[in-house]
């Protein structure tokens, strides 16, 4: 009986001396500290082993976190696959550099004119973006604007381009044969699909703003092809002269082309000293 009653003012004791070394605020601060004291010094004890089986039963919170961003379907990096990641980012230098292949070997009218507009283009996008201001799906790496995409934007203009270049001169391609432009002209159009696409399942872009980009950089390459069949290049044989203000508006285009695209080299550094940090 002793011992029992030893055992039921031992909490008692505890708080004793507790309250003789510790100051309280309130009698409110000094009931909750009793009633923590009283719960710690009444809680069962668990053996070692027992501890170590509550520990492993019970989940980790990081781990289930970590997975579920994994496979979250609004994370960009649980759609990526490499080949279509790596044909993602490839794809602005590759059509950067067929674009200057193509005013070097043909440094016509004809081209300058086309550059010129695909410059417009992506102007005429970026301003969108900022008046629009709708923003990227969840998890997407970049946080700015994303209606219309960028790279929907150009890619249809320079594939519709092209491919109405193709299908309305015979002959364009001689090399080619004009059924065999005209299956060109389809390869181009599938593939500026198809890379406008890739900003979707790469998590960069929604559907709607590819859809978008692609509806502004079409309508663009189809009204600045005929602008320029219509208008532009009669006049430019009425008055010769006026090939130079076609040229310095190209230089002036380029110039801002070329500045801009120091955003991709600044990525690309960061992005290499990542994998090798």
């Amino acid at each position: 009986a002793c011992m029992s009653i030893a055992r039921v003012r031992a909490p008692s004791a505890v708080l004793v001396r507790a309250s003789s070394t510790t100051r309280f605020r309130s009698r409110a601060a000094f009931v909750r500290h009793r009633s923590r004291v009283v719960d710690a010094t009444t809680a069962p004890k668990l053996s070692p082993m027992s501890m170590s089986r509550r520990r492993a039963a019970t989940p980790r919170a990081g781990a289930h976190d970590a997975a579920d961003a994994r496979a979250s379907p609004r994370n960009p990096s649980s759609k990526k696959t490499p080949v279509l990641a790596y044909v993602n980012e490839s794809t602005k230098f590759v059509v950067s550099c067929a674009a200057l292949g193509v005013l070097l070997r043909d440094p016509s009218a004809g081209t300058c004119w086309a550059l010129l507009g695909s410059v417009v283009n992506s102007v005429n996008g970026k301003i969108l973006k900022r008046v629009l201001n709708h923003e990227r799906p969840d998890g997407a790496i970049k946080a700015d604007p994303g209606m219309p995409s960028s790279h929907a934007t150009s890619l249809s203009y320079l594939s519709v381009y092209a491919a109405t270049a193709l299908a309305y001169f015979r002959d364009a391609a001689p090399a080619l044969g004009y059924a065999g432009q005209l299956v060109a002209s389809f390869v181009l159009v599938i593939m500026g699909m198809f890379l406008s696409y890739l900003r979707v399942s790469t998590g960069y872009h929604t559907p709607p703003q590819v859809i978008v980009g692609y509806a502004v950089g079409s309508t663009t390459a189809l009204t600045w092809f005929f602008v320029g069949l219509r208008y532009v290049e009669p006049f430019l044989k009425a008055e010769p002269s006026m090939l130079s203000v076609l040229h310095s508006a190209l230089i002036i285009a380029i110039g801002w082309f070329a500045f801009s695209a120091l955003d991709w080299v600044e990525t690309i550094v960061k992005n290499i000293k990542k994998k090798f940090a």
